[in-house]
């Protein structure tokens, strides 16, 4: 079945206690054994930039782009996208405030729903665009928060994380949500399961509604029924910028992680994901990848693909 999502016009880096001023949009390229540029994550949106967690960490994993950065970044650096103190709903100076914390607990201010692009991308464009917002957020911890910039005082409640540190972050759902609607105004549901199911809402959307696509996932490759040559069509079938959702061992959706597709470089030919998620999966040299925002490997019997319910296509064509 299909559901429809919708652009609305409105729903970084930061400190405990400050907020960088808003950020003219830049960019510098980093080496590539392919020859075709690749961008450092972070280094094209510093409005987003966060404070890496981990910052002795080097992945073997990088991003490249075949679209034009200027049409990637455009519109970002303006208000609200180049200020981390617009990320919410609310204003700045109440992100921290009783009736915050009384409204919405642990999690803190919810995000705000960006305005659609100027021009409305598709496709390839609409994609790159997507996954530029996603390697801006590199190093981002793993939080319990809807917004990337904000970080709880000293007494705020907070849910126990793998990192085991206090501060800004996102979790797998708030992640996705917060970069489909930074980069191309769509506004999806925050809770992992209800972003799941997104592809069954029959709701229509104020200002643009296009129906989200659903790519089957084959058989647990952990069961009898699995085939690797479906594994293989369901890899061959994902784009760029999928959401793919994965089940607990309850069998209940918990996680989401972004495709990367011929966006992701790495030193094998492993597909690649980008996610906010645990420090439990492994890269290509056998280093432990640290929570939150990284690229991580698609194993082709990994937990990941052991996992996968199902994948989103949210971007139209």
């Amino acid at each position: 079945m299909d559901g429809k999502i919708t652009p609305h016009p409105y729903e970084g880096r930061a400190t405990p206690s400050r907020h960088p001023p808003p950020a003219r949009c830049h960019h510098r390229n980093v080496g590539d054994v392919r020859g075709t540029p690749v961008i450092e994550g972070g280094a094209e949106l510093p409005a987003l930039a966060p404070v890496d967690v981990a910052p002795g960490y080097r992945s073997p994993y990088t991003v490249r782009w075949t679209r034009p950065a200027d049409e990637r970044l455009s519109g970002f650096d303006q208000p609200p996208w180049n200020d981390p103190r617009e990320q919410a709903v609310i204003p700045f100076a109440q992100w921290s405030s009783p009736a915050t914390q009384a409204r919405w607990g642990t999690w803190g201010p919810r995000a705000r729903r960006y305005p659609a692009p100027a021009v409305r991308l598709r496709g390839r464009a609409a994609r790159e665009r997507l996954l530029t917002v996603a390697a801006a957020l590199l190093g981002t911890d793993y939080q319990h928060h809807h917004v990337p910039a904000w970080s709880p005082p000293d007494g705020w409640p907070q849910k126990p994380v793998h990192s085991g540190l206090r501060g800004p972050g996102l979790d797998c759902s708030n992640y996705v949500g917060f970069v489909y609607s930074y980069a191309l105004g769509y506004d999806l549901p925050t809770g992992v399961v209800a972003q799941s199911e997104l592809h069954r809402s029959t709701s229509e959307g104020a200002l643009l509604s296009h129906r989200v696509g659903v790519v089957p996932c084959p058989t647990d490759p952990a069961g009898a029924g699995w085939d690797p040559a479906a594994h293989q069509a369901f890899v061959a079938a994902l784009e760029p910028g999928d959401v793919l959702y994965l089940r607990n061992t309850s069998g209940i959706v918990s996680h989401a992680v972004l495709w990367l597709g011929d966006c992701g470089v790495g030193p094998t030919d492993l597909p690649l994901v980008i996610d906010c998620g645990g420090g439990n999966i492994v890269d290509a040299r056998r280093t432990p990848i640290p929570a939150g925002v990284r690229i991580r490997p698609y194993r082709p019997v990994g937990w990941y693909a052991r996992n996968t319910a199902w994948a989103h296509r949210i971007v139209p064509d």
